[in-house]
């Protein structure tokens, strides 16, 4: 199995020679209530898998493209399924809760080669909410692996 850490651009290379996986970039979907000017509501937030702590160069960039590609594609729900999103987060009484996360990571092989992934995760509660979340998360992680040139 490989481990999924987060390192500076110096720890990252050690660590990839030693064959763990290196983060380059992903985003999480949370889902929580919050207050507006008194009104109560929920909020999609879109956060990188590896916390809001000091990212490498280049990063950021990689985190907010896949967080437009999520808004764009996974989280294009209908008026339905967010009515049922709200309920989800009612039921949890409004705690956080990850719904939907997408990480890039990197390790460089014995023979010298880089092998890139593309790993998504879909809450099963948000599966049950949204039918068409699933194939929406396949199309987004499709269109990554592509541009990462990951072979199937």
């Amino acid at each position: 199995m490989t481990k999924i850490v987060t390192a500076t651009e110096d720890e990252a290379m050690k660590l990839a020679l030693e064959g763990n996986a290196i983060i380059l970039g992903g985003v999480e979907v949370h889902v929580h209530f919050v207050r507006y000017k008194g009104d109560p509501g929920i909020v999609l937030e879109f956060t990188p898998p590896n916390g809001k702590d000091e990212v490498p160069d280049g990063m950021e960039d990689i985190d907010n493209r896949l967080a437009h590609l999520s808004r764009q594609t996974v989280m294009n729900m209908t008026d339905h399924a967010r009515k049922r999103l709200l309920r989800l987060v009612e039921q949890d009484g409004g705690k956080d809760r990850m719904i939907y996360r997408l990480v890039v990571t990197s390790r460089i092989m014995d023979y010298g080669s880089h092998e890139n992934r593309v790993d998504d995760y879909i809450d099963p509660e948000f599966e049950k909410v949204d039918r068409g979340v699933a194939g929406r998360a396949t199309e987004a992680r499709l269109a990554v692996e592509r541009v990462m040139g990951v072979k199937a």
